[in-house]
């Protein structure tokens, strides 16, 4: 026959059992990690995305990668895999993971324990309860699904934030190949004014010139130093810019970009067809109605904690030195007297509200720098085939007037000059134009929240 004492500490050990497997509960936020990683395919259209329980990109795979020049699309992929800020931004969804794990677990249960002494003598009592909060179990599912909307917040933010990263990078590359592109422009310059204050000394020598005449074409020629010594600076900047992007140790200079600026960025859209597409793929929108749906069930947790805490359990009652024990139910409640939670509640509200402003001023925003993006894209495209068709094409035109010109003796040394430095000029703007267009796109699919030609 079971003794009483036993019998007394059987709820006792059931509750212990039950603490020990709560406690057994273990955080594995991979799932997440999986599904943020689709919603990174799905808006950029890359196949390789940063896998926090996969293998980083070692220092001798991005070495192999470097090797022999870096293209955009290698670019975009060490971006995504290597990159130290988007690394740690994945830890946001590890840190939600686990308070939504902590949002389904009761909170530990109280174990009191009461020694008493008999001021005239006698046998000293010991009593023993223990307590578990009931009330929790009507919360935890708000609580539950509180936490799993904040998770689900953090998800979509972590993919779009993948995608902006990825429109950085993409900003970053081309703005380094403009660059090395004027340093060529530059060296060409140099070398125009070198030959061109060269001929001008020997028709001085030869009595054909005068000193003037050489020092007007030595101010061209310091001016042409002066401007490829800033313009190979701005290269290495813009390197260094880049390598931030992909979090490369290496020496920038070392950098070697293998794609070319397009001469051509085509593309007709529909603004009111863009706006539509971008309500729908932009996950920070996605984010924010995620955030509306937890801030709703934050609500509801506060009101259900106006109802203040009420715990129960077994306690046991044996006086020291007997072998006999009584053991029956206790209750505690904290009576909301005082505090019914009302200004948590009216606080749960009032940010539920401001959440829902916020939204629609997003989407607002959204609408009209999509269309801003559109504006400028068909501008910066227009420009650039304008350049390319008319203004370049005259400007090469021009200069091989000047040398048959010059050549045949109907025209002036300054006049040929001229004419080399004003295409050297175009051929600097229409880089910038090239820039621009490219850039402009990328931008336009930031805003987008999704490429524009996916099939392409």
């Amino acid at each position: 026959m079971k003794s009483p004492i036993k019998r007394g500490a059987q709820p006792l050990l059931a509750a212990i059992l039950l603490g020990l497997a709560a406690a057994c509960v273990q955080v594995e936020p991979k799932s997440d990690f999986d599904r943020t990683g689709q919603l990174i395919r799905e808006s950029t259209g890359r196949e390789e995305v940063f896998d926090p329980y996969a293998s980083a990109l070692s220092d001798e795979d991005i070495r192999e990668i470097l090797d022999d020049g870096l293209t955009l699309d290698e670019a975009l992929r060490i971006a995504l895999l290597n990159n130290r800020e988007l690394r740690a931004d994945f830890q946001d969804i590890g840190i939600a993971h686990a308070d939504w794990v902590q949002a389904q677990l009761l909170s530990n249960p109280s174990l009191d324990v009461l020694i008493r002494f008999p001021n005239g003598g006698g046998r000293s009592l010991v009593e023993a309860s223990l307590g578990v909060q009931l009330l929790e179990l009507w919360r935890i599912p708000v609580r539950t699904e509180l936490a799993q909307k904040e998770l689900e917040s953090a998800v979509l933010r972590i993919a779009r934030r993948a995608g902006e990263r990825l429109a950085e990078t993409r900003s970053a590359y081309w703005s380094a190949v403009a660059a090395d592109e004027l340093v060529r422009v530059s060296e060409e310059n140099v070398a125009l004014a070198s030959r061109s204050f060269e001929a001008v000394q020997a028709l001085h020598a030869a009595g054909s010139a005068d000193a003037f005449d050489e020092n007007r074409v030595r101010g061209p020629l310091l001016r042409a130093r002066l401007d490829h010594g800033t313009a190979k600076l701005d290269a290495a900047n813009a390197k260094r810019e880049l390598a931030k992007k992909l979090s490369l140790y290496h020496a920038a200079r070392e950098l070697a970009l293998t794609d070319s600026l397009p001469d051509s960025v085509p593309g007709e859209y529909q603004p009111d067809d863009l706006v539509a597409r971008a309500m729908v793929a932009r996950l920070d929108l996605r984010a924010i109605s995620a955030t509306i749906e937890a801030m709703s069930a934050r609500m509801t947790h506060e009101e259900r904690k106006a109802w203040g805490e009420f715990s129960a359990g077994p306690a046991v009652e044996r006086p020291a030195g007997s072998g006999n024990s009584s053991i029956g139910p206790t209750a505690s409640l904290s009576l909301p007297i005082f505090d019914q939670n009302q200004a948590q509640v009216a606080r749960a509200g009032f940010e539920l509200e401001q959440v829902i402003q916020l939204e629609h001023s997003a989407r607002i925003a959204v609408a009209q720098d999509v269309r801003s993006s559109l504006d400028r894209f068909r501008v910066a495209s227009e420009n650039l085939d304008l350049y390319r068709d008319l203004y370049f094409p005259q400007a090469e035109r021009s200069l091989e007037y000047a040398h048959a010109g010059y050549s045949q003796g109907r025209t002036t040394l300054a006049v040929l000059i001229e004419q080399q430095r004003q295409l050297l000029e175009a051929r600097k703007s229409r880089i910038l134009l090239q820039l621009d267009a490219i850039q402009s796109k990328s931008d336009l699919e930031r805003e987008l929240g999704k490429a524009l030609d996916p099939e392409k």
